[in-house]
């Protein structure tokens, strides 16, 4: 058969099963029904190969003989035409990491897939690289970036006075030179970025300012009691410290998660501090919070205002779907405003430290129970993954034996520490809960 042309490919019908055109010297029409499709067949190591050369007429009939000319050209020489297009395929994917910012950011897009970060996680890791290190370095080639340019970036963060952010930084920008070395845009004797790099100190571990003295807790919660802002932000300041849940997770609570016959407040694992994997995962339980008396009193009082269905502490100035509930600050503002320094002295998250404190040292109850109320898993070698006890029968006495004495503080009564042989065994609560 002689070499085909143009009319007989225009020409070509597609049939019920995909045939082939022979043009010569290795280079055949493949004429499928939804396409016609250029192929060059050639013999490596004794077996037959096919390589496509593209899609007609995008590919015409000459650019199509000249590419199997090259071919050809390339098995004469010794070349195997496959591996010569792998290997430029990944020279022009490689080219395309010719930039610090396009190194970053495809390292970005990859991390948040593998890793699958947070929406909110993955934006704050790529701002820190857009403010930070793009402006400076971004247009450069990561293997021509000194290390005294990097260092320099970090010192600027360092000297704003924003040490864990340079931190954060360095180790976003360590990820990304690993990221260029595994794909090949960088060699990795060149990668001088690791976790001494800018010579940082380490940042200073503070906890969450909260308040352990007894009679300090008492002033706060009569200051409390006493509070005359919105009647949801007093709502949610006098359950802060009687239930001591993480403040984004009792912000975004809605009815439908109380069950007011049990008295127990459902956390679903979506509105939980835990890894997006684990949030999505059907496997994960709520998290069970006991709700004592003076809990349920307080959400009674706020049903006919915000309920019976959406979030509990519902944003007063709610404009959009998006600001439906009460500010991620307004724990924190009200404090201010009740005259407490929330960096010093108490903060909304620092209920947690007060409660876990207190109840242990004042109340004598196991840590293992409080750490369960608190929503932190077992610290016990592979505790995550075979403990899975909830202790919700202690944990509901707990949590009414801490609400009374949170009342009794209040009163300005004297609460002596339960002695250290009761250290596992609950001191009765000052009330009984109705059945």
């Amino acid at each position: 058969m002689g070499q085909l042309n143009e009319l007989q490919i225009r020409s070509a019908k597609p049939r019920d099963r995909e045939y082939l055109l022979a043009d010569g010297d290795g280079l055949y029409l493949r004429v499928r029904p939804s396409a016609k499709v250029w192929v060059y067949r050639f013999k490596r190591a004794g077996k037959e190969c096919k390589l496509s050369l593209g899609h007609y007429p995008a590919v015409s009939l000459a650019a199509a003989r000249k590419l199997a000319g090259a071919e050809a050209e390339k098995i004469s020489g010794g070349v195997d035409p496959r591996v010569a297009r792998r290997e430029e395929a990944e020279r022009v994917r490689v080219l395309h990491l010719n930039t610090f910012e396009r190194t970053a950011r495809a390292w970005h897009a990859q991390a948040r897939k593998d890793r699958e970060w947070s929406d909110g996680y993955a934006g704050k890791v790529i701002r820190h690289l857009e403010i930070h290190i793009f402006p400076w370095l971004g247009s450069y080639s990561v293997e021509t970036i000194a290390p005294t340019e990097l260092v320099r970036c970090l010192h600027r963060i360092k000297e704003r006075g924003h040490l864990e952010t340079a931190q954060r930084v360095r180790e976003a920008v360590l990820h990304v030179y690993q990221y260029a070395v595994d794909v090949g845009a960088l060699e990795p004797s060149k990668n001088f970025v690791n976790s001494r790099t800018g010579g940082l100190p380490a940042p200073r571990s503070r906890h969450y300012a909260a308040i352990t003295d007894p009679e300090e807790l008492g002033r706060l919660l009569r200051d409390i009691a006493a509070y005359r802002g919105n009647v949801v932000t007093r709502a949610a300041l006098r359950l802060s410290p009687m239930l001591f849940q993480r403040p984004g997770q009792l912000r975004l609570a809605h009815w439908e998660d109380i069950d007011f016959d049990r008295m127990l407040w459902r956390c679903p694992p979506e509105k939980m501090k835990m890894r997006e994997w684990q949030k999505r995962d059907s496997r994960t339980k709520a998290h069970l919070v006991p709700l004592p008396v003076q809990a349920m009193d307080i959400l009674e009082d706020l049903l006919p205002l915000t309920g019976p269905t959406g979030p509990i502490f519902k944003s007063m100035a709610k404009r959009s779907e998006a600001t439906r509930y009460m500010s991620d600050n307004t724990i924190n503002a009200a404090l201010r405003a009740l005259g407490y320094d929330t960096q010093e002295q108490m903060t909304g998250h620092g209920f947690r430290a007060t409660a876990r404190t207190l109840i242990r040292e004042l109340l004598g109850w196991d840590r293992e129970v409080i750490e369960r109320h608190l929503a932190h898993v077992s610290d016990e070698e592979l505790g995550g993954s075979y403990d899975r006890a909830v202790h919700l029968d202690q944990r509901r006495r707990m949590s009414q034996a801490w609400a009374d004495l949170l009342d009794d503080l209040m009163d300005g009564k004297e609460v002596l520490p339960a002695p250290a042989a009761d250290l596992r065994r609950p001191r009765p609560a000052a009330r009984s809960m109705p059945r």
